[in-house]
């Protein structure tokens, strides 16, 4: 009886042994302290030689460096590709490249409108190697400048790009906040297309709004103003109650807004109709000139309705679909006929009809 027992024992602990040798452990898992982490990147070619990717990362100070040291590092590399280039940049590093982190993805306006902008994003969806929720943008200026100038206002490098588009910080509609996700969607949709902030220099701050580019195919085709993006969020149900419209000399706040869209397909070409119920709220108006509520409501209904028209003919005459129509008539068409839907898209008949309410006068009653 007592032999047996030290021979159960040695069993028992060789059990427990064994499923410890199954186990890999670690061994391929890299500390953050080995890690470069990519807060924002970007994408720049003039020629057809190649791109060139320019590269941002956070670097973390001790409180007894104090507040003067350099709270980011900038590298850039150029390649025949944009795989490529990142290659070449792993050789020079001295840590893991990381780009799980990172929170905007820039691309030069040159870039866009002369080659496109998928090539040297591709790779991106295909190897999962980044949130395709960061926030992408068009840049029209020197892009290694623009890594290279510190944040204005403090924030940490990647922080202050995503802070620019949130609505709960920066962000206003004509911003228009697009992230990677939304631009390859639309990019293997044939029936809508991508509506892109493009940035530039500010002085003051690190960049500013020049307006909203729009895509026809890979390439960018036109830009829509600042104040024209208003159109685009009133047809697409992302307004946010934040957009000042002045009218008549008089200062108004769009707080809401609904659209009601009707296709149709007649003598072979799309028509489409929108309505767009608008709510405001009255933020100041002219001392001098007598306006009662009924004149500035005709007032901002005819504002938006030209500044539609204008929208509707920079697009069209691009082929480019920003609004997603052809979504609306992908039932109507057959599957081999999506392909067409740019062409389409020229000749189809648009009108946009607005019908403002003033919900809230503040202080001052207008008399009808």
């Amino acid at each position: 009886m007592n032999a047996r027992k030290p021979r159960w024992r040695r069993a028992a602990a060789l059990a427990m042994l064994l499923p410890m040798a199954l186990l890999q452990g670690c061994w391929d898992i890299r500390d953050i302290d080995n890690r470069m982490l990519v807060a924002v990147m970007g994408f720049a070619g003039d020629d057809e030689s190649g791109v060139t990717v320019f590269l941002r990362f956070p670097v973390p100070h001790s409180e007894q460096e104090g507040g003067g040291a350099k709270d980011f590092l900038s590298a850039s590399q150029h390649g025949a590709t944009a795989v490529d280039a990142l290659d070449q940049l792993r050789a020079r590093m001295p840590k893991f490249l990381d780009m799980s982190q990172t929170r905007a993805i820039l691309v030069d306006r040159k870039l866009a409108e002369k080659r496109g902008i998928y090539d040297c994003l591709d790779f991106i969806v295909r190897d999962r190697v980044m949130p395709i929720n960061a926030i992408f943008t068009l840049y029209d200026g020197d892009m290694g400048a623009l890594f290279e100038r510190p944040n204005p206002s403090g924030e940490l490098s990647g922080v202050y790009t995503r802070l620019y588009f949130e609505k709960y910080a920066g962000g206003t509609p004509q911003k228009n906040k697009v992230t990677l996700w939304e631009v390859f969607s639309r990019h293997y949709n044939p029936l809508q297309q991508s509506l892109v902030p493009l940035l530039v220099k500010d002085t003051s701050f690190r960049f500013a709004l020049q307006g909203n580019a729009y895509f026809a195919g890979d390439k960018m085709a036109g830009v829509l103003l600042p104040s024209e993006t208003l159109i685009y969020d009133l047809v697409t149900g992302r307004m946010s109650p934040f957009e000042i419209e002045t009218a008549g000399g008089a200062n108004v706040k769009i707080q809401s807004s609904r659209a009601r869209i009707h296709t149709e397909w007649s003598a072979g070409k799309p028509v489409i109709r929108i309505n767009v119920n608008v709510s405001m709220k009255l933020m100041d108006a002219p001392h001098k000139a007598v306006m009662n509520t009924s004149r500035m409501q005709e007032a901002v209904d005819k504002l938006l309705e030209e500044r539609a028209a204008r929208v509707f003919a920079k697009t069209q005459a691009a082929g480019s679909d920003i609004f997603g129509f052809g979504n609306r008539f992908r039932s109507s068409m057959p599957v081999r006929a999506y392909d067409k839907w740019p062409s389409i898209y020229k000749r189809a008949s648009i009108s946009l009809k607005v019908k403002s309410h003033m919900r809230n006068e503040g202080l001052k009653l207008l008399q009808d």
